[in-house]
């Protein structure tokens, strides 16, 4: 039965069940399902980071109080002293637990309303993720997350954004940068962890936050504009092709694919890009006052150690770090959102998952195209 079932599912077999299932489900739906559904929205995840690893930590505190590696009177020993230490644990905790009780229940007495009393005890630290492309697809997630943060976070919490993108459109990280200046328009804090890259309109992004941690070898920096437009006009008019432009507006168009290059328009398409320079570096010196603005506006980029020293990030260490430092005195808890996967993607990754448990192997090139699609919406 195993060699049957290894010879059946070669990678062209499988593929076409794959497909032939699809089809089969794809007429069933136009037959029985003719009636529109309504679309699953994109909805927010959550995850409590604080109680991510305690069934693992446990399991190890019970190997570790059971090793044979010691002297039975010394396990002993070692427990005596661990039930003397979870007591002190717990009165210290039970004295802090009393004395916030206190000190609420006098604020209320004196008057003051209970969200402001909320305001001053709350201790969150929500993490979210943007890995950003060309467009800054992710942009639409983060503008949910935070309209979301803004109703619920408090003055006393913090939003801490692992950031990875190598730049990309103007606009589009214009956009993405706006919706972290929300935050600090709703009087929030923001602190951006780079890992790995956070360039040109990735840092547009991260100039904003209120702090910016980065590992030592993440790439910082590219605060420059750039444009690049082929031309085909001398082969068009090689081949006796004319290209006809309609415009109203003197500079409406000045350099096209297809049209003649002229000085004017390139100087315009020019005065163009040194005003959005002018426009990324304001930014960055508003969010960063102390920094050499000219320095570190050439387009270049550097390893995160040594923008350290240019101004352009404010200590390092890695997000992971950052974030676990949190974990004993804040609550951590991670956003995201979830979007719902149509049909036919559903029995794609139905039919890999298949393909993989009966013979070890999956098909190529599918785990590229659900990375695509996640960093491409």
């Amino acid at each position: 039965m195993y060699e049957f079932m290894e010879n059946y599912w070669s990678f062209y077999n499988a593929s076409v069940t794959i497909f032939l299932f699809a089809g089969i489900a794809f007429v069933v739906r136009l037959i029985f399902f003719k009636r529109k559904r309504r679309k699953k929205e994109p909805h927010l995840t959550f995850k409590h980071w604080n109680r991510r690893f305690e069934n693992d930590l446990e399991s190890l505190e019970r190997e570790i109080r059971t090793a044979s590696f010691l002297p039975k009177e010394a396990t002993k020993l070692l427990k005596k002293a661990r039930k003397k230490e979870e007591k002190d644990k717990k009165l210290k905790d039970k004295e802090n637990s009393l004395k916030k009780i206190t000190d609420i229940r006098d604020k209320l007495q004196s008057g003051t309303k209970t969200e402001e009393v909320i305001k001053e005890h709350s201790n969150c630290v929500y993490v979210l993720t943007f890995i950003g492309n060309l467009m800054a697809s992710e942009v639409e997630q983060l503008r949910d997350q935070i309209s979301f943060l803004i109703q619920i976070a408090q003055p006393s919490d913090e939003i801490v954004l692992r950031l990875t993108s190598p730049g990309g459109a103007v606009s589009q990280y214009g956009l993405a940068s706006s919706q972290l200046e929300r935050l600090k328009q709703a009087g929030l804090r923001c602190v951006v962890c780079v890992d790995t890259v956070a360039a040109s309109g990735g840092y547009m992004m991260a100039a904003v936050a209120d702090r910016i941690i980065a590992a030592p070898f993440a790439i910082i920096g590219s605060i420059g504009v750039v444009a690049g437009i082929p031309n085909f006009h001398r082969v068009l008019k090689k081949n006796e092709v004319d290209y006809h432009l309609f415009t109203s507006g003197k500079y409406k168009r000045t350099v096209t694919p297809f049209s003649k290059v002229t000085n004017e328009g390139k100087e315009k398409l020019q005065d163009d890009l040194v005003s959005i320079h002018e426009a990324f570096k304001r930014l960055i010196k508003t969010s960063r006052p102390k920094i050499d603005i000219e320095s570190i506006s050439t387009g270049e980029y550097w390893l995160a150690s040594e923008a350290k020293e240019k101004g352009l990030v404010d200590e390092l260490m890695t997000s992971d770090d950052y974030i676990c430092s949190k974990l004993e005195n804040c609550e951590i808890i991670e956003i995201k959102t979830e979007i719902g996967k149509n049909r036919l993607e559903k029995l794609i990754e139905g039919g890999s998952a298949m393909l993989k448990k009966f013979t070890g192997t999956s098909i190529q090139g599918l785990e590229e195209f659900q990375d695509v699609r996640q960093r491409f919406r």
